[in-house]
C-alpha cells in the first residue's frame, strides 16, 4: 500500500509466461539450507533460489492458513477480503488470481489444499478423519479450471481429492507424490499441446505437509536423527515453556527433537518433489518462460520461545519461505532483504508476467525491483496481525486465547497488530506495545525490549509506521467479539464488511 515499484513492461519475448505456484503449508523461512539452515537438506529449493531471488523478510500477514491464503490469492489485507479467521469462507465475488488470469487467457489449475471455502466444506468429523472436502464446479473456485482438491485434510497416509464429482478419489502412499504426479501432467498437457491450443498455464500446487502431524516417508526421515538435532537457541521447554502437549510436559526435548525430525523429514520429502516439478519445466523446454513461485501460508514454532504451531508473531511463525525464478527477467542468485508482505505477491506476479494489476489490489507491486529496474526499497514494512482469536469448529465457536488447561495463561493467544522491517519486529496488542526486538542483533529475539525497558524504548519512526498502517487499513482494532459478531457461523462468510474498517 506504499512505495509502490510498478512495472509496465512486458514479457521481454512478447510472450506471456507461465505460472507455477507452490503453496506449501506451515513451513518456516529458516528451513531451508538456502536460508542458512545447515542441519536440512533441501538441494532443489537451494537450487531454485540460485536461479532466481530469495526474499529473506517475507511476512505472513495473519498467520494461519485461510486468511494468509486469502492475502496471498487475493493482494488484498484481511480487513479488505474479509477472510478474518481460520475455516472462513473468501467471498465468491472477490477478484483473486485464478479469475483474473483466467480473464487473461490463461488455463488455470488448482492442486492439494484449498482452505477458503467455510466449514461446511471441512466437515465435522474428528481431525484427520475427514469425510468433506468436495467444492463443486462454479464460482466457489474462485477462476481455477482444472481441479484436484481436498478443501482442508491433513492425512497425509490416507488421502482423497475430488474433482469435478462429489466421489472421493483415493491417494495411494505419500499425498504430495501423487498431487506432484497430477502437477507433472498437467504441465505436460499444456506444454506438449499443439500450437494452435497452446495457452499459458497458470498452475498452484499447494501440499499440506509440513503441517502437523509432523510425519514424512521413511527414505526421508532417515535423513535426520533426533537425537543430534541441535534445536534453536530460543527453544525454552517446560518449566520455562508452556507444556501444551502431554509429550511437551513428560519429556519436552525429546518431543521437540522427534517432531522436528519428522519436520525436516516431511520438508526434505517436499523438496524432493519440487525437484522433479522443475526437471518436468526443463524436460518439457518451458522452464525459461515460467515463472516459479515457492512460498508458506505460515511458519511454525516448534518450541521456539516455548510456543507450538502459528499466529504468533515471532519470526518463527510470521517469516516464511518466498523464492521467485523467471529467468527471462530475474537474475540468478539474487537475495533480497526488503520485507514482502503475501498481498505484494499477487500484484508483483502479474507485474512480472507483463499483466494489468487489477483495481481493488492493496499490495505492492515489487516486479521492478526483481527486474533490476528499481533499488530496494530501504524503508519498506510488512504488516502482520492477528484479527480474531475465535474460529469456527464443528459449527460452534471455538476461542484459541484460552490454553489455561495446558498450562498457559488466558492471552497466550492475542489479537494484535505489528510490523516487520528489516531491522525490527514491533507488535501492540490491545493495551498498547507489547514486542520490540532488533532483529539485526538479535536474530532470535529473545530480548524484548519493551519487556525490560518499557514503552518508551519504541522509536518514534517505528510506531508512526505501525499507526500508518492501521489508518490506511482503517483498523478499529477491536476486541475478537467484535470480530466473531460479525462472521455467520454456518458460511464463515462477513456479514458486514462495512464495520470491519473505519470510513
Amino acid at each position: 500500500m506504499r512505495c509502490i515499484l510498478m512495472s509496465d513492461m512486458p514479457d521481454i519475448q512478447g510472450k506471456r509466461p507461465n505460472l507455477l505456484f507452490v503453496l506449501v503449508d506451515q513451513m518456516r523461512h529458516a528451513a531451508m539450507g538456502c536460508a542458512g539452515e545447515a542441519q536440512i537438506s533441501t538441494p532443489n529449493l537451494d537450487r531454485l533460489a540460485r536461479g532466481g531471488a530469495m526474499f529473506r523478510n517475507a511476512v505472513s500477514t495473519v498467520p494461519v492458513c485461510t486468511p494468509a491464503r486469502a492475502c496471498t490469492l487475493t493482494g488484498r489485507y484481511p480487513l479488505s477480503h474479509t477472510t478474518l479467521t481460520n475455516n472462513s469462507m473468501l467471498p465468491n465475488d472477490m477478484p483473486s488470481m485464478g479469475k483474473m488470469l483466467k480473464a487473461d487467457g490463461y488455463s488455470t489449475g488448482y492442486i492439494g489444499k484449498w482452505h477458503l471455502s467455510g466449514e461446511a466444506y471441512i466437515g465435522q468429523t474428528p481431525y484427520n478423519e475427514f469425510q468433506a472436502g468436495y467444492i463443486p464446479p462454479g464460482q466457489l473456485r474462485h477462476g481455477f479450471d482444472y481441479w484436484a482438491v481436498h478443501h482442508c485434510s491433513h492425512a497425509y497416509w490416507n488421502a482423497t481429492y475430488y474433482r469435478d464429482e462429489p466421489e472421493p478419489i483415493l491417494v495411494e502412499g505419500w499425498e504430495p507424490d501423487t498431487q506432484t504426479d497430477l502437477a507433472i501432467d498437467f504441465v505436460h498437457t499444456h506444454a506438449e499441446a499443439e500450437p494452435s491450443r497452446r495457452r499459458p498455464f497458470a498452475l498452484v500446487l499447494s501440499w499440506g505437509p509440513p503441517h502437523t502431524p509432523f510425519t514424512a516417508p521413511s527414505e526421508f526421515r532417515e535423513l535426520y536423527d533426533a537425537e543430534g538435532f541441535e534445536l534453536r537457541r530460543n527453544v525454552l521447554l517446560p518449566p520455562e515453556g508452556f507444556p501444551l502437549t502431554p509429550e511437551l510436559a513428560e519429556d519436552g526435548e525429546s518431543a521437540l527433537r522427534e517432531w522436528t525430525a519428522n519436520y525436516y523429514g516431511a520438508i526434505s520429502s517436499l523438496d524432493h518433489n519440487l525437484g522433479r516439478l522443475l526437471d518436468a519445466l526443463e524436460r518439457h523446454g518451458v522452464a525459461d518462460e515460467t515463472v516459479v513461485v515457492f512460498t508458506s501460508d505460515h511458519g511454525e514454532m516448534l518450541g521456539s520461545h516455548g510456543q507450538l504451531y502459528k499466529v504468533q508473531p515471532w519470526d518463527e511463525s510470521i517469516r516464511v519461505p518466498l523464492i521467485m525464478r523467471y529467468p527471462r527477467a530475474i537474475d540468478a542468485g539474487r537475495v533480497l532483504d526488503m520485507p514482502m508482505g503475501q498481498p505484494d505477491i499477487l500484484p508483483t506476479l502479474l507485474g512480472l508476467m507483463g499483466l494489468r494489476v487489477p483495481d481493488g489490489v492493496e499490495g505492492d507491486d515489487l516486479s521492478g525491483v526483481l527486474r533490476g529496474e528499481a533499488v530496494e526499497p530501504v524503508d519498506r514494512s510488512a504488516l502482520m496481525l492477528w484479527v480474531c482469536s475465535a474460529l469456527t469448529w464443528g459449527m460452534r465457536w471455538q476461542y484459541v486465547d484460552d490454553y489455561s488447561g495446558l498450562g498457559a495463561p488466558r492471552g497466550f493467544v492475542r489479537p494484535y497488530r505489528g510490523i516487520r522491517t528489516r531491522t525490527h519486529t514491533y507488535v501492540r496488542d490491545r493495551s498498547g506495545p507489547w514486542l520490540l526486538y532488533e532483529n539485526e542483533r538479535d536474530p532470535y529475539q529473545m530480548h524484548n525490549l519493551i519487556a525490560s525497558r518499557g514503552p518508551a524504548m519504541v522509536p518514534p519512526e517505528i510506531d508512526a509506521e505501525l499507526q500508518g498502517w492501521l489508518d490506511r487499513t482503517g483498523d478499529l482494532f477491536e476486541d475478537t467479539d467484535y470480530y466473531k459478531d460479525q462472521i455467520e457461523l454456518e458460511t464463515g462468510l462477513c456479514m458486514a464488511p462495512e464495520k470491519l474498517v473505519r470510513h
